[in-house]
């Protein structure tokens, strides 16, 4: 696969993204990199942007700070990826859940006892069931 090395900079309130042998392009949001030097890229190369590597080097006034943001963004990546797991993991639990409650309910506990049951409110027992009759 061909990469292609970016050197990203400030100037002038933008973050300028140089690519090797290939030009510059600037953006005003640190977010919006990725996709508009891929693009860039890709435009100039006659390529798809999923079709190369990209090997980033960030300076800041005339330090290297590659390191540190690099550490810092594959620590946010693993978040959001543990966090997504984990809302869908809760959305598991919850539907598993509401079938525990009308199990139990229709087997003839009553609200609170099923609350005691589920480890739950008897209030919070009425709110789930009745808000699945709306």
């Amino acid at each position: 696969m061909t990469s292609y090395d970016v050197t990203v900079t400030r100037e002038d309130n933008l973050w300028v993204a140089l690519v090797d042998d290939i030009g510059a392009t600037d953006v005003e949001h640190f977010p919006e990199l990725d996709v508009e030097v891929r693009d860039y890229i890709a435009g100039m190369t006659d390529t798809d942007p999923d079709d190369f590597a990209v090997r980033w080097r960030y300076e800041i006034n005339g330090r290297d700070v590659t390191d540190a943001l690099a550490r810092f963004m594959a620590a946010e990546r693993e978040l959001r990826e543990v966090m997504e797991e984990e809302a869908a993991k809760a959305a598991e639990r919850d539907a598993a859940r509401l079938v525990a409650i009308k199990a139990v309910r229709s087997a003839g506990l009553s609200q609170r006892t099923a609350a005691d049951v589920l480890g739950l409110s008897h209030q919070r027992v009425h709110q789930l069931v009745h808000s699945q009759l709306q």
